[in-house]
């Protein structure tokens, strides 16, 4: 007797060629640009300090290995805008080399803002475990193509789906009804609940140009209009690509995201990606923008926020 699984209600098909070279183009400039940010001494900007925890502001396109590596060397700094816990002033904030240092949570290569480092072995174990539990508070800021199958008729959405693994990288969103079924290949993977919370603040049509992979067939060119949409995002599970995929599934995909389905890039009266260093390939659209836990020593609520890069900005509200 055949089992029959769960199909899935978003199942992204296999990259491209265009998709790939692009991909790989990405992958092989962050690279790149990490070994010469190593051997120039290049330090990450801390937006929250103290003795237990700092919040990075990542840099896009780079990946957490690699902050990982510098935030071992010490090779964090402050500026006037950081905010320092207990201290008169950031010049009295050192960041030694420190193996207890650690990342205590991911972010993907293109993904920007706040990043929780926890500075010794009990604020490791505290972190851990609320981001395990579901206990940290995030928003994303995110950068989207209006397609044809956004309505644009609610504002604020709740995406309540399942969560699965597909090929080549990929993932896949399953009716919530589905939730806990088997998937294909091993009886113990199982879907996984996903939940997004999803606010459109504004959606832009003028001087607006999508540019895609390839070009659209006939049947598609409707479906890609020339307009984006910026989107605050606040996911209360933590799966791999759940923004990127529940944008997806609202008609939302992700300026750069070409494995979901978005544009290469957009322009709106000139490059949206003129403020970014030229040595940088931008990628999906996607920024950490607050992050708020629980003091692993004094159990008191901290709240911080990373400052919304450029292309946020300049589609902003006005």
């Amino acid at each position: 007797m055949s089992t029959e699984y769960p199909k899935p209600t978003l199942r992204p098909g296999p990259p491209s060629d265009a998709a790939r070279a692009i991909e790989g183009e990405r992958a092989e400039s962050c690279e790149r640009a990490a070994r010469a940010d190593a051997a120039a001494g290049v330090p990450l900007l801390a937006v929250y300090v103290d003795d237990d925890v700092y919040v990075l502001n990542k840099p896009a396109q780079t990946y957490v290995h690699d902050i990982e590596r510098l935030v071992e060397r010490g090779m964090v700094k402050c500026d006037d805008a950081t905010t320092v816990d207990n201290r008169a002033t950031t010049r009295d904030v050192p960041f030694n080399a420190s193996e207890s240092a650690r990342v205590v949570h991911r972010l993907d290569r293109d993904t920007s803002g706040c990043l929780v480092v926890a500075r010794n072995r009990d604020a490791i174990r505290s972190l851990s475990a609320q981001f395990a539990d579901g206990a940290v508070q995030k928003t994303y800021v995110a950068l989207c193509a209006a397609t044809a199958d956004y309505d644009g008729v609610e504002d604020h959405r709740r995406v309540f789906t399942g969560w699965g693994r597909a090929k080549y990288g990929l993932f896949r969103l399953y009716d919530a009804a589905d939730i806990g079924r088997a998937l294909p290949g091993n009886k113990k993977v199982k879907v996984k609940h996903a939940e997004t919370t999803i606010i459109v603040e504004r959606v832009i049509t003028d001087g607006v140009a999508l540019r895609f992979c390839e070009p659209p067939s006939a049947d598609d060119a409707d479906r890609r209009r020339h307009r984006v949409a910026l989107a605050r995002c606040s996911p209360l599970t933590g799966r791999t690509h759940q923004i990127r995929l529940h944008c997806a599934s609202l008609g939302l995909p992700l300026v750069g995201d070409v494995r979901y389905g978005g544009p290469i890039d957009a322009t709106r009266d000139g490059p949206i990606d003129a403020p970014f260093s030229a040595r940088r390939v931008a990628g999906a659209l996607l920024h950490a923008e607050r992050v708020a836990f629980r003091h692993p020593k004094s159990n008191l609520r901290v709240d911080v926020h990373a400052p919304r890069p450029p292309w946020a900005r300049l589609y902003g509200a006005p």
